[in-house]
């Protein structure tokens, strides 16, 4: 159901689960900080001083990225524990209902309601969770096939760093607006935050 902007500011969304705001929190931030890292890091293949901020910067995302992927792992093994969550990412055999209510709502100028439920924003939680999931195996791959020693990039590194890259524009593109749609919500009042209390 498609609440009106008077409504959603007085119908407080179903509350979060708990496990599904500590992997919002885990995930939320180990991908914020792994792209804006990836703006100012040196990799390693291309000789870093390990003493500059670049050298520093790319050890943080490598690490960070390992954090990261176990976050993500939680995240589909909670999925593959319930259907219901299954069906509400990844809707493929319908019901497409609740997606096509929220689409018709947006062109109305109406936000869709928040929390835990069916529809356009878990579509697109799950499409986003397939793009960190493709950076998450590949990155970690990476992250195995480093040279060492001063070595020159295998074969392996060279396969595995452009199929790192091919997801980094969708990640942005994703980050970007689902900050943007955050703010939005919260500007209209919507009690979007509760996703951040994890105790």
């Amino acid at each position: 159901m498609v609440q009106d902007d008077e409504d959603s500011t007085q119908i407080p969304p179903p509350a979060w689960p708990r496990e599904a705001r500590w992997l919002h929190a885990g995930i939320a931030f180990g991908v914020t900080w792994q792209i804006w890292s990836s703006l100012w890091m040196t990799p390693q293949w291309e000789h870093a001083d390990y003493g500059s901020l670049g050298g520093l910067l790319f050890n943080a995302h490598a690490w960070i990225g390992l954090m990261t992927a176990l976050f993500i792992l939680w995240q589909w093994l909670w999925i593959a524990s319930d259907r219901r969550i299954r069906r509400q990412f990844f809707p493929w055999r319908g019901p497409w209902q609740p997606v096509l209510a929220d689409l018709a709502a947006l062109a109305r100028g109406r936000l869709p309601g928040g929390g835990p439920r069916p529809g356009l924003a878990a579509l697109v939680h799950g499409l986003g969770l397939l793009a960190i999931t493709w950076m998450a195996l590949t990155g970690s791959a990476t992250y195995f096939f480093l040279p060492q020693g001063g070595a020159l990039p295998g074969r392996a590194l060279e396969t595995l760093v452009p199929l790192h890259k091919v997801g980094n524009l969708v990640v942005w593109i994703y980050w970007c607006g689902h900050v943007a749609m955050t703010l939005l919500h919260a500007l209209r009042r919507e009690p979007i935050w509760s996703i951040f209390r994890l105790w």
